[in-house]
């Protein structure tokens, strides 16, 4: 389930197919679906993890807020990711038919919830994984598949939370109905809980602090003086990003959306460490420009 899109299960099942056909005399060989026409623009529906913030929020970043670093130029993004939403608080209140309002034949919409549908204290967000998130998230394929659209599954992106030497994956069920959809939907996969996983372990669990929104108390009276009351002790939040950790994330997302779509960005991509951590060049540049 790590890195696996609906058309590649189709088109290697496919080619399968036809192989055995083909050795059994049974006819050529069946096409394998093509990379369709694309409009040049991508949409976001999604929570915290993926909206946009205000510079006065910095350094907490969403990774729809960066994702454009990675991509060509003439690729326009509309981030439509809220905080705090849920699959059924973002029907609830309008959102998902203020976003269908926006989509257009040959655009691609990248649908990321889970953070919030989990929350069962909260009834406004909650969404059963087996049940209505799953349920929202083949209706969401189903209005953009209808409207011409390409709509792409994201699991949620990794928390951080560490057991020894290893991070731990938290979104179980949440993960797997986002794939379960995916499937049944017959729509694009980007597993980002484990890919996003993947990559923070490699960093350690020291060095991700700076990747998610650790700040000492002089850190939030410096760079986040409203809110010093809120937050007397600092700040320990392992499920938001700062820049480092959503153009991490941003860049796990853009070489799937490369690989996929044949959407490749003019910036070079190097999995050469750049810093101590082991962070790549283009992470750290686009940390440096991600309020520009």
């Amino acid at each position: 389930m790590k890195l696996m899109t609906s058309r590649f299960i189709l088109g290697t099942l496919m080619s399968m197919s036809a192989a055995c056909a083909q050795a059994d005399g049974q006819g050529p060989a069946s096409p394998i679906p093509q990379v369709p026409e694309l409009s040049g623009r991508i949409i976001i529906a999604g929570d915290s993890i993926a909206a946009d913030y205000p510079l006065e929020r910095a350094p907490q970043i969403g990774w729809g807020q960066v994702l454009d670093y990675y991509l060509p130029d003439d690729v326009e993004v509309l981030n439509l990711a809220v905080n705090g939403r849920s699959t059924k608080s973002y029907i609830d209140e309008g959102r998902w038919d203020a976003l269908m309002d926006e989509v257009g034949a040959g655009d691609i919409v990248l649908i990321s919830f889970g953070h919030n549908d989990s929350r069962d204290d909260a009834p406004e967000r909650y969404a059963a994984p087996e049940g209505a998130y799953r349920e929202n998230l083949i209706r969401f394929a189903s209005d953009v598949q209808g409207a011409g659209g390409e709509p792409v599954f994201l699991s949620s992106a990794a928390r951080r939370l560490w057991e020894g030497p290893a991070m731990v994956e938290t979104h179980g069920l949440y993960r797997q109905n986002a794939f379960n959809a995916a499937i049944e939907a017959g729509v694009d996969y980007i597993d980002l809980a484990q890919l996003s996983l993947d990559y923070f372990e490699t960093l350690g669990r020291v060095a991700t602090k700076d990747d998610f929104l650790w700040l000492t108390a002089e850190e939030v009276a410096e760079r986040l003086p409203a809110y010093v009351e809120r937050y007397p002790d600092g700040i320990e939040d392992n499920t938001h990003f700062t820049e480092t950790g959503a153009c991490g994330v941003a860049r796990i997302i853009a070489e799937r959306l490369g690989n996929e779509f044949g959407l490749h960005g003019d910036t070079a991509i190097s999995d050469e460490p750049a810093d101590e951590a082991g962070r790549p060049a283009d992470v750290l540049a686009c940390a440096a420009v991600a309020w520009e």
